[in-house]
């Protein structure tokens, strides 16, 4: 059972909502350039002289918003005293740069410990420039969010929102007439609530945040280092006995192998702790490790696989709706939002914990799912035109479909960060902290 190997986060801080204005364009239109620009320079891409340590105190793999985060908030925490190397394998981030819709930040969840991670993301943008240094231009865009529910979903609704509000999360609940009254464009003959978030919702620049925590990252001592991890070293613990595990047979791995970018030659890394932020490609990675092939608890894999949704685009329909047209979500599982302020929507799917989308053509599933629901919902775009945007990839966690964070049970120096699918970017903040104190604590706690 995921929920008994791994440790559920939690950071139980209460944090109020922000309020500043764009001052440029939206994430969506800044991705290319950010990329062809900003990331081979930030990473030092074209330097002549590459490093290849040989070892490392913590070697995080993946180099996206979770693993930079971490790294980000050990070095903050320990300067000096902690070594860190963050293997990311792809330094143009041209895989990322397929998950640009998520700068968005919202705090509508049932589970507490998302609503915990949103509350400390809002803090974190708040004060991004204090964090992580005064370039850093967020471009948030304050919007709110309103979620519809159906006659099925109602009560689960009203129970959210009245945890939200205990939790300091300022959400009012409304009744069909009073959505349609606020937006006559809905149509709500299927809704029997809803609900408005009031403060610390929008969008934000997801680019601008990964810069920084790269740029900031590298500034406090992190290694950065291009190369694509092959496999892992285990050692023989003759001394060491665990539960289940044969007298004498325990294995702990004690470094990373990973070739480089340059010339594709193998390197290694011995490291005290590594972490597992590498998104999709995670429960492949662990695989290498034994996760998942071995005897015992690892024979049970990291049950993370890649998912994708399409993003679709209704060309001029943000004009007729206005400025203050919210984020919003149903229980269809459609979701719309503005694309900054150009004219048009965006809307999609939210992610499924199971693909059931296999089987189906992609056009299939957009004349069968997307179009209906998003026609029932607003009308208007029945004459508009939709087409496909981009197609968003995000890891998801097929067991229970929320994140995996804390040590692996058998490799207790393995850490996991990954499975939080299109959370991965808001929450990042606070999953970085999360970890960072979670190593730093253990290391402590093994001084004594």
């Amino acid at each position: 059972m995921i929920s008994k190997l791994f440790h559920r986060i939690s950071i139980s801080q209460r944090i109020h909502g922000i309020r500043h204005y764009a001052r440029s364009q939206h994430p969506f239109e800044k991705t290319m350039k950010v990329l062809a620009n900003d990331m081979p320079s930030l990473l030092s891409s074209k330097d002549k002289s590459i490093v290849y340590p040989e070892h490392a105190d913590v070697v995080i793999i993946g180099g996206g918003f979770i693993g930079s985060a971490i790294a980000y908030f050990l070095k903050k925490r320990t300067g000096e005293g902690l070594s860190v190397v963050v293997l990311e394998k792809d330094f143009t981030y041209k895989e990322a740069q397929n998950i640009v819709s998520l700068g968005t930040l919202n705090q509508h969840f049932s589970l507490p410990e998302n609503v915990y991670l949103s509350q400390y993301s809002v803090d974190f943008l708040r004060n991004i420039k204090e964090n992580l240094g005064f370039d850093i231009d967020i471009q948030y865009t304050p919007t709110g969010s309103l979620t519809l529910a159906s006659e099925q979903y109602a009560q689960r609704l009203e129970h959210n929102v009245t945890m939200l509000n205990e939790l300091g999360i300022k959400h009012n609940l409304l009744t069909a007439a009073e959505i349609k009254s606020m937006y006559p464009w809905i149509n709500t003959e299927d809704v029997k609530l809803g609900c408005m978030a009031l403060e610390g919702e929008g969008t934000f620049n997801a680019w601008a945040l990964l810069r920084g925590l790269i740029k900031k990252s590298k500034e406090l001592g992190t290694t950065y280092v291009n190369a694509e991890v092959t496999g892992f070293e285990l050692e023989k613990q003759r001394d060491l006995l665990m539960e289940g595990v044969t007298p004498g047979g325990y294995e702990r791995a004690n470094r990373v192998i990973y070739k480089s970018s340059e010339n594709q030659e193998e390197f290694g890394i011995k490291f005290a702790i590594c972490i597992l932020a590498a998104g999709a490609n995670s429960g492949q990675l662990a695989s290498l490790a034994k996760v998942g092939t071995g005897d015992g608890i690892l024979s049970i894999p990291l049950p993370i696989e890649r998912r994708e949704s399409d993003i679709y685009s209704i060309e001029g329909q943000a004009v007729n709706l206005g400025l203050k047209t919210p984020i919003v979500t149903d229980t269809t599982g459609l979701w719309l939002m503005r694309n900054g302020l150009d004219s048009n929507l965006l809307c999609g799917n939210l992610p499924l914990q199971k693909d059931d989308t296999k089987n189906i053509s992609k056009s299939d599933y957009f004349n069968q799912v997307i179009k209906p629901s998003l026609l029932n919902r607003v009308p208007s775009c029945n004459d508009k035109k939709i087409e496909k945007l981009t197609t968003e990839a995000y890891d998801c966690n097929v067991f229970d479909n929320s994140g995996v964070v804390g040590p692996h049970p058998y490799h207790n120096n393995l850490y996991i960060a990954a499975g939080f699918g299109k959370l991965g970017c808001q929450h990042a903040p606070g999953i970085g902290r999360a970890v960072a104190e979670l190593i730093i604590d253990t290391l402590k706690h093994e001084k004594k």
